[in-house]
């Protein structure tokens, strides 16, 4: 714990008496009259289990970078067709009489690997830029696309978890918040490869409404599932029950009236309600929620040696 922490905490233990307060690795003892001076909360655990749905944002994505990108494609697409035609000409020409020069034959080859490597490159744009559900799609579909976005007639939306789910989470649909507390289904196209929230991943969503503008950041709610199909038991732990030590998350429980086992978690989901932790954490126990800071503090104070109960020599 930080100095500035302890020098905190210094004048309030002082008002307490030494044996009261017995500091371990992972323990902590407190007399019930500490615990009232420190302002001790606690509360007990609930099962819980991840969240069908989690709380995200919305924002409504301008087409254009994507239309360019199509139109790209598109003459990537057809340049590679046509060099690719020219080099299997020029192969048959060249197999047939001899009539076409060796010469030319290794400048068409060239030409359609530089073609088919134009368009990699657009598709890999494509890819890393809007993810898969557009890179799977070829040419003419991806137009087709393009033009109804710019028509109005279809919307796209990147949306961030406020909070993280769980690795196996897989958002299935997605609900948006509008004005006067309308709500707007969503389709969830898949996973974006890149995020800015630093949460978790983001995803792109597709909606019809001619209300959306771009650069609109609405609410949102993500609803999935599992991978697996079923979703992740454990307990809820309150976000005030988690405090930061040394680089490590801890809780504190309470074993019995004067005790408190001091336990690193690790959360399998979060959510705006706390975290969702497994084992060594169990329904019914309970936790510090108010007074942790106290309790670091305790732990990282250096305990006072024992006096020498030895007499003096005459």
């Amino acid at each position: 714990m930080a100095r500035q922490s302890l020098r905190r905490w210094a004048p309030l233990f002082a008002a307490l008496s030494l044996p009261c307060i017995v500091a371990s690795a992972a323990a902590t003892e407190l007399t019930a009259e500490a615990q009232e001076k420190l302002g001790l909360a606690t509360a007990a655990l609930q099962s819980a289990q991840a969240p069908a749905a989690i709380a995200a944002t919305a924002e409504v994505l301008d087409p254009s970078s994507l239309a360019k990108l199509a139109d790209d494609i598109v003459a990537a697409q057809a340049a590679a067709d046509a060099s690719a035609a020219e080099y299997t000409r020029t192969q048959a020409l060249v197999a047939a009489d001899g009539n076409m020069s060796r010469k030319a034959l290794e400048a068409a080859r060239t030409q359609s690997i530089a073609d088919q490597s134009k368009l990699r490159q657009a598709r890999t744009q494509l890819r890393v830029e809007w993810g898969g559900s557009f890179a799977a799609l070829d040419a003419g579909a991806l137009r087709t696309r393009v033009d109804a976005l710019l028509e109005g007639r279809e919307t796209l939306l990147k949306s961030e978890p406020l909070s993280a789910p769980t690795a196996a989470f897989v958002a299935d649909t997605a609900t948006l918040q509008l004005a006067e507390k309308k709500l707007l289904d969503a389709r969830v196209l898949g996973a974006l490869p890149r995020s800015s929230s630093g949460v978790s991943a983001a995803w792109l969503l597709q909606a019809s409404s001619t209300s959306l503008v771009p650069g609109m950041i609405l609410t949102a709610q993500l609803h999935g599932r599992a991978q697996n199909e079923s979703k992740q038991q454990g307990v809820l732990l309150p976000r005030a029950a988690v405090v930061r030590w040394n680089g490590v998350a801890w809780a504190y429980v309470v074993t019995d009236a004067t005790h408190f086992e001091r336990r690193a978690v690790q959360a399998l989901a979060m959510t705006p309600a706390g975290w969702l932790v497994g084992t060594p954490f169990k329904a019914g126990e309970k936790v510090v929620t108010q007074g942790v800071e106290t309790l670091i503090a305790v732990d990282a104070a250096p305990v006072p040696a024992a006096a020498d109960s030895t007499p003096a020599g005459d």
